[in-house]
């Protein structure tokens, strides 16, 4: 992130010990957008306990008058939708009770076209695919499951983009955001999202898997990327009688590097 691009920043102890810093992607006068790593919630869940929440330190900041949020406009904190803790990416909060009402409204009628890429195996030799499965939460209380009975509608559009060996770089396109979606039904057609392990074996990356002779001596190996590889790069909005600006982020600086040592070790196939 360059030193002079626009961000939201937190103290110490707000959202881990270090202080942090979130990328602003768009500020509009309605709603602003942040780039949210990956480990950190932003609505409160059982299975959400125990993480770092981003909604909570933005409303303990708006109570605090914080100037980088009063310069915004914020008059307080309205989220669109949710995205999951473990996923990383765009995350887009309306500023106020009336824009909230207007970006929900546009949400309810699926005008909100979202796009993830993720890294995948699979054995499909299909290039395109699509699953419309209902979802709904699992009475564990942790996790979520097709339910033609109690699921609510989603539909997820797969586009596969490029190959690293036997991995595959794939974008997901939904209109829909139901908590873990993309995640069961990628599982549902078969690619294994590389980091899941709910719904499908995505086992993580390590370097002695791809990197031919390679020795790590007597320490343990960590993964190249230590988490799912599944982000959300973009929020558009398809609404004509409105020019509402999208958001967009790059994909994770540890995702990219674990592509570009796929791409070096393993070769690209396709």
């Amino acid at each position: 992130m360059p030193d002079n691009a626009p961000f939201i920043s937190f103290p110490e102890r707000y959202l881990g010990e270090r202080s942090a810093k979130f990328p602003l992607l768009v500020d509009h006068p309605g709603y602003f957008a942040i780039n949210k790593p990956a480990g950190i919630a932003c609505f409160r869940h059982d299975w959400n306990a125990g993480k770092p929440d981003i909604s909570m330190a933005l409303r303990r900041e708006i109570l605090n008058e914080k100037p980088q949020l009063k310069a915004l406009g914020v008059e307080g904190l309205f989220r669109v939708f949710k995205l999951d803790a473990e996923l990383s990416g765009v995350l887009l909060y309306a500023k106020t009770e009336e824009w909230e009402e207007k970006l929900r409204n546009a949400f309810g009628s699926r005008r909100l076209v979202f796009r993830y890429h993720f890294l995948a195996s699979t054995e499909r030799e299909a290039r395109e695919l699509h699953c419309d499965l209902p979802i709904a939460a699992h009475s564990n209380g942790k996790q979520m499951l097709v339910s033609h009975k109690t699921g609510k509608k989603c539909e997820t559009h797969f586009q596969y983009l490029r190959s690293y060996g036997r991995y595959q770089l794939w974008e997901a396109t939904t209109r829909d955001m139901r908590v873990h979606q993309i995640r069961i039904h990628a599982a549902e057609r078969e690619l294994n999202i590389v980091g899941e392990a709910e719904y499908a074996k995505g086992d993580r990356i390590f370097l002695s898997m791809i990197k031919k002779g390679y020795r790590r001596g007597n320490a343990p190996e960590n993964p190249i990327y230590d988490q799912i590889c599944l982000h959300l790069v973009s929020v558009d909005f398809e609404t004509p009688e409105e020019n509402f600006p999208g958001a967009h982020v790059a994909l994770p600086k540890g995702f990219v590097t674990l592509l570009k040592k796929l791409d070096l070790f393993r070769g690209p196939r396709g």
